[in-house]
């Protein structure tokens, strides 16, 4: 008995030590947050560095991000930078899909994080914003992010499509005073014509330039409709293409005018942005309409010394006579999108790091590094250039418009951009049959979003 009674208490001697030390490793472990990892990707190239200070992305999405994972114990967010090493594409994201392991937040243009809401791979954002945050978006740069009532991703900023114009060929011209004037940098189709008929000097010098040679830029072509408030290139209404409409025809007419007088640069249905670039750098073109690219890339040059200095202007697109002033575009918006996710708590802790991103602050200085602006209205934007900050003073007063399409992103849009390149590159051609050019297009388009939920 006796030597079964020391063996039992030698026995719990030692098990209760043991159990002491599982119960306050329990505890201990209970005690310990949630370990949350989320995976958030960002369209550029590693060692990209922002436009506006020259701080590397990387660097300052590090102090950011930190900054949250201090406020949110037991977060990691791992980022990378995806896209460029592609050649612009989404194959880095598109693998991780196709691998079952995408990305928990991707920030990217609209169009490229659209695609995967067609294919029913994002969540709905809407409990990440207050109604404060919606009511300090650009109503017509939001529109673009809803379906119905889902909010399928988050707009930060924006390219503005304006016209700039290179103030020094005016000048030496003698007709600097055919410009748009302070304080609203506006004019008509007539003024802009009357403009463009003036300096126009080919070879050396062309009044403008369109390309159709790939769907970049398009916006720069559509952004024309918003000086022919009636022009609607889709309608959101009944779901369906409209950019054959007699509306529509009339700025399609008064854009290939501009072909038919010999006031742009030949061979517009085989240029890209690539080609166009350097006779605005060489000063062989006077305006273009694609305002921040042509803003950023003028800056870069003259700081590196690979240009001849030039003062020039941003100006608004030309409207109709007798109709308002062309709001400003705001082109392909980048957006968060966010995957779906399984753990309802991890889902709720990205609603957060979202809502964290697009405040003001954050939100403005990710426009101001990419060279565009941000889509909340009340994201402070500042700049010290007086031919961007004038500018965009006067442009605020216009409000907002979308140059791919007014209140809605229609599914399958890839598609449909793919085809309007192909009219366009139609329509810059002489003697082209427009309205036959817009009514197969308006066919093909509309066939494509046929299937659409």
């Amino acid at each position: 008995m006796r030597s079964k009674f020391r063996t039992a208490v030698l026995v719990l001697f030692l098990l209760v030590p043991a159990m002491m030390t599982a119960a306050g490793q329990e505890e201990a472990a209970g005690s310990q947050p949630q370990r949350i990892n989320i995976t958030y990707w960002i369209f550029g190239s590693e060692g990209s560095s922002m436009s506006d200070t020259g701080e590397l992305w990387s660097d300052w999405y590090t102090k950011v991000f930190n900054k949250f994972e201090e406020s949110h114990p037991g977060v990691d967010i791992d980022f990378a930078l995806r896209g460029y090493d592609a050649g612009g594409t989404t194959l880095f994201i598109d693998a991780a899909v196709a691998a079952g392991d995408p990305p928990d937040v991707y920030f990217d243009t609209k169009f490229r994080v659209k695609k995967y809401y067609d294919l029913g791979l994002l969540a709905d954002l809407s409990p990440a914003l207050s109604e404060k945050d919606i009511k300090a978006y650009d109503k017509a740069v939001f529109a673009g992010s809803m379906d119905g009532d889902i909010v399928w991703s988050i707009p930060a900023s924006g390219g503005y499509w304006n016209y700039i114009v290179n103030k020094t060929v005016f000048e030496k011209a003698g007709i600097a005073h055919m410009l748009p004037q302070p304080p609203d940098y506006a004019w008509t189709t007539e003024e802009f014509l009357a403009a463009a008929r003036a300096v126009n000097n080919p070879p050396e010098l062309y009044a403008t330039a369109f390309f159709a040679g790939s769907p970049s830029m398009d916006s720069a072509t559509n952004h024309w409709l918003a000086g022919f408030p009636d022009a609607v290139f889709f309608d959101q209404a009944s779901q369906s293409y409209t950019a054959n409409s007699p509306e529509c025809m009339e700025a399609w007419t008064f854009l290939h005018q501009l072909y038919e007088e010999g006031l742009i640069v030949p061979g517009a249905a085989g240029h890209i942005d690539d080609t166009i670039d350097p006779y605005w750098l060489k000063q062989q073109v006077a305006m273009l309409g694609q305002g921040n690219w042509y803003d950023k890339i003028t800056k870069s040059s003259i700081s590196e010394g690979t240009i001849e200095p030039f003062e020039y202007i941003h100006v608004q697109f030309p409207s109709k006579p007798g109709e308002p002033v062309a709001p400003v575009g705001m082109a392909n918006p980048d957006v968060w999108g966010v995957f779906t996710q399984k753990d309802s708590a991890k889902l709720q802790v990205v609603y957060e790091l979202i809502n964290y991103m697009q405040q003001p602050e954050t939100a403005a200085r990710i426009a101001a590094g990419w060279g565009k602006v941000p889509v909340r209205n009340d994201a402070p934007f500042a700049s010290d250039d007086p031919a961007v900050s004038a500018w965009i003073d006067a442009a605020r007063k216009f409000g907002a418009y979308n140059s791919y399409f007014n209140d809605g992103v229609p599914c399958n849009y890839g598609e449909v951009r793919q085809a309007w390149t192909e009219a366009r590159q139609a329509f810059w051609q002489k003697n082209a049959d427009i309205q036959g050019i817009m009514d197969e297009f308006v066919k093909r388009a509309n066939a494509i979003i046929a299937d659409c939920p």
